[in-house]
């Protein structure tokens, strides 16, 4: 109801639907209809719901990004991470909606997507408050990008899926600042423009080394930067990965203020912008072999002090969990590239909705390390909580206790397969999702009882 309660589907039924479609995949989820929902009549409505000319895209996503606002009303500012991505979709007649993805020569179809979530100052997840689907051509287009104008490239959704974000605030008439994070796919001279003219807070990984305006001289970014003194040093956990050893990693701080030179290679014209620049390196600690660790950040934020740089680092930090959301979302627990509709309005309502489960999962997740010791029913239902004491059969708890949220999460993520060795990491999203699916029939046979003892009995 939080969710999608707010939906404006021109009839209450719809709604009612909606919300019962959601609160049936919150529990269970899979990426086709007939996997996830258990009875035919559900199927059916859900298809029928699919299907309906007064059920849009847009009214889903705009009572999904309103009900996210409105989570983030008791922060000053949240996190929100915007990342690009693709839906790989099977459709060999074309008769689907699909366009391109990956190489033109590899012959994949389905959509692009650009997300945005947002992350509270903690790292909790907070919900989806911006999306846009579109197809790109099946045939090569013979003009260059360099022709082309801004509001004609793809790069352009960046600053449009902002702005749904921004809409959503205003929406749901929250003081609070989204504070926009992304990548260096991110790093275009257009983007950098629009956010300064329009005063956002924006932080982007440089993916360039451009020159600066810096009176007569040219010099270029990188070597700016390392010229300015060291603010501090932080310790960095790095996890073990490919071609990268575990180590605590020492990093310095760097930061000033610069002034890029954008030259349209079209046009030739060039542009200006001011903005701060964070530059964080790994000193000292790395193995011999690798690259150090290092960040290029170009922000709006403050940054003159180490705090204030340090919190830009952490800020695109955060930036990652859209990329966990997108994993859980397409491949991971709902497997949204698995649907087989064939209209594409059909699919991507069908994805929206199924993107708010996979941002529920995300934010159980970590909301669970974030106040582990909060309520269970806070973020489970009685149900949830219920099945999973059936099913683990903790000590010292019975069905209708609440624990603790750390630790009820917890039970689920070992019903999912985490194994619990008490120096283990806190459970990721894939164990806690699994769970969640594993302890899904129990919690279906728990409403039912509890249904059937709240009818009224008939006298004979």
């Amino acid at each position: 109801m939080e969710e999608f309660g707010a939906a404006e589907l021109g009839d209450r039924r719809r709604v009612a639907r909606l919300v019962r479609m959601a609160s049936a995949l919150l529990a269970h989820t899979a990426g086709t209809i007939t996997q996830a929902f258990g009875t035919p009549r559900e199927r059916r409505g859900a298809f029928d719901f699919l299907a309906s000319v007064a059920v849009t895209v847009l009214a889903l996503t705009q009572a999904i990004w309103t009900a996210c606002a409105r989570r983030c009303a008791d922060f000053e500012w949240v996190y929100v991470p915007i990342d690009g991505s693709s839906l790989a979709l099977r459709d060999p007649f074309s008769t689907r909606g699909t366009g391109a993805v990956g190489t033109l020569t590899a012959g994949g179809r389905g959509l692009q997507v650009m997300t945005a979530i947002a992350v509270s100052p903690g790292g909790v997840g907070l919900g989806l408050c911006g999306q846009h689907f579109w197809r790109r051509a099946l045939t090569r287009i013979k003009d260059t990008r360099a022709r082309r104008k801004f509001a004609q490239k793809e790069s352009r959704f960046w600053v449009d899926v902002a702005n749904q974000v921004l809409a959503a605030f205003s929406t749901a008439k929250v003081r609070c600042v989204p504070w926009f994070q992304l990548d260096r796919g991110g790093d275009i001279g257009d983007v950098l423009l629009y956010a300064v003219d329009h005063d956002w807070r924006i932080t982007v990984r440089a993916s360039y080394n451009r020159r600066l305006c810096h009176g007569g001289s040219v010099p270029y970014l990188w070597p700016t930067v390392l010229k300015q003194p060291v603010l501090g040093r932080y310790a960095l956990a790095v996890p073990e990965g490919t071609r990268r050893r575990a180590r605590t990693a020492t990093m310095s701080v760097r930061a000033c203020t610069v002034t890029l030179r954008l030259k349209d290679q079209w046009t030739k014209k060039v542009r200006v912008v001011t903005v701060g620049a964070v530059l964080t390196r790994e000193v000292h600690t790395t193995p011999h072999g690798e690259t150090p660790l290092e960040w290029m950040l170009l922000t709006t934020a403050p940054r003159a002090t180490f705090a204030d740089a340090r919190r830009v680092i952490e800020g695109y930090s955060q930036r990652w969990k859209v990329e966990l959301f997108h994993n859980l979302w397409k491949s991971g627990r709902c497997e949204v590239e698995a649907t087989r509709l064939h209209e594409g309005d059909r699919i991507q309502k069908w994805a929206t909705i199924l993107g708010s489960v996979a941002m529920r999962t995300l934010q159980l997740t970590y909301q669970a390390r974030e106040t582990p010791e909060a309520p269970a029913d806070e973020m489970l239902s009685r149900d949830e909580i219920d099945a999973a004491i059936l099913l683990r059969e903790p000590k010292g708890y019975t069905v209708g206790d609440v624990p603790p949220l750390g630790l009820a999460v917890r039970w689920i993520a070992e019903i999912g397969g985490f194994m619990n060795h008490g120096k283990d990491a806190p459970p990721g999203k894939l164990v806690v999702g699994r769970g969640l699916d594993r302890i899904a029939g129990a919690v279906t046979v728990l409403e039912a009882q509890r249904r059937l003892k709240s009818k009224p009995k008939v006298k004979r």
